[in-house]
């Protein structure tokens, strides 16, 4: 998995996705991108400049770790304009990077810390759009597709979205999709799409034309190359021995597989919705390498006279069945409903950065 940093305002902003890497890290100036420069990834071995950039007193100085803002402490003096050159590790989590010729200078720890709400506003005022839940999701599905943070286009995707009622969230994640893809669509196809994803059971007797129809912006999706793939199904029953071909056919149930790849064409995010036996099931598999490495579900009942065990008593079932199948589902969390839904953008989490020597 990749990392990534911005440096918009104060403190700097980390962009992190689910667990560290242990190969590598990759860091990109939020004002940088914005003028299309691309992030630098930088490897475990690789070597980072590290610059000071001022005194603070107390032995704490400024500094840069390849041009990302860091509060340092040393137990020699520097000086403003000092650099050094420092090889990059990874160990338990942490990313330490390590001078190669600077005494009295052995190792700078790099912390991570979840911003709190206000400072993800304080983020979002600072890219000049509204602080509200809407753009922390379009800030959300840009850092999960890898997209550069570009404050026009998110401000456009977000004045787009508030045209579908209801469904603003679902709506700018398939618009900064087709933004990743360069895909244009006008509004209709995109309400077909919102309402195809969605399982509406009322339109399953609707005309094969119609149903084309739904479906011509998840073909244009699907045969882009790109970040996310869409795979609407239905779950059906067909009597045995029934040679009507479907249509004696029985609605089970519906849903969507999300599939998210990142730019080496690896899987990175597996993304199930499922409306079956009066429940609403979502999960969210998150892969390092061939392997899942966390799974974060949650179930819930489309009717209200069902009670639902409790998410401990779920979690324990779902380890059990997990088990019984011979499945590694790797760390497996219970998430609430909003932040699973669509593209499960809402597990993404923002990180403040800082060091220590």
């Amino acid at each position: 998995m990749k990392t990534g940093l911005s440096d918009i305002g104060s403190p700097v902003f980390f962009i992190y996705n689910g667990f560290m890497s242990t190969h590598s890290v990759s860091i990109q100036s939020a004002r940088l991108s914005q003028i299309g420069v691309n992030r630098q990834v930088l490897k475990e071995g690789s070597s980072v400049l590290v610059r000071v950039i001022g005194e603070r007193g107390g032995g704490k100085y400024e500094g840069s770790v390849a041009g990302v803002r860091v509060q340092l402490s040393a137990s020699k003096p520097l000086h403003a304009g000092d650099s050094f050159v420092a090889t990059v590790g990874i160990k338990n989590g942490a990313v330490i990077v390590t001078p190669k010729e600077m005494p009295g200078i052995s190792q700078i720890f790099l912390s991570f810390n979840e911003v709190s709400q206000n400072q993800l506003y304080s983020l979002l005022e600072s890219l000049g759009l509204p602080a509200d839940n809407l753009s922390s999701s379009i800030l959300q599905s840009f850092k999960q597709m890898g997209l550069k943070m570009d404050s026009r286009l998110a401000y456009k995707i977000r004045n787009l979205a508030l045209r579908f009622s209801g469904k603003e969230k679902s709506a700018a994640e398939i618009l900064s999709l087709l933004s990743q893809k360069e895909i244009e669509a006008d509004e209709q196809e995109i309400k077909d799409l919102l309402m195809l994803l969605s399982g509406n059971t009322e339109d399953r007797n609707e005309t094969q034309s119609n149903q084309n129809t739904k479906e011509k912006l998840i073909n244009k999706i699907n045969s882009t190359e790109g970040s996310w793939y869409l795979l609407p199904f239905e779950l059906i029953q067909i009597p045995y021995n029934d040679d009507s071909g479907f249509e004696n056919k029985t609605f089970l149930g519906n849903g969507c597989i999300r599939l998210l790849f990142n730019s080496e064409c690896t899987l990175k995010l597996l993304n199930l919705d499922c409306n079956y036996n009066n429940h609403k099931y979502l999960f969210s598999l998150s892969y390092e390498g061939k392997k899942i490495k966390n799974t974060y579900f949650n179930v819930s009942s489309l009717s209200y006279s069902d009670t639902l065990k409790s998410p401990e008593d779920e979690i324990t079932r779902f380890k059990k069945l997990c088990m019984a199948s011979g499945v590694n589902a790797g760390n497996i969390s219970w998430a609430d409903k909003e932040a699973l839904e669509g593209n499960a953008s809402g597990l993404e989490t923002f990180i403040t950065f800082g060091g220590e020597v």
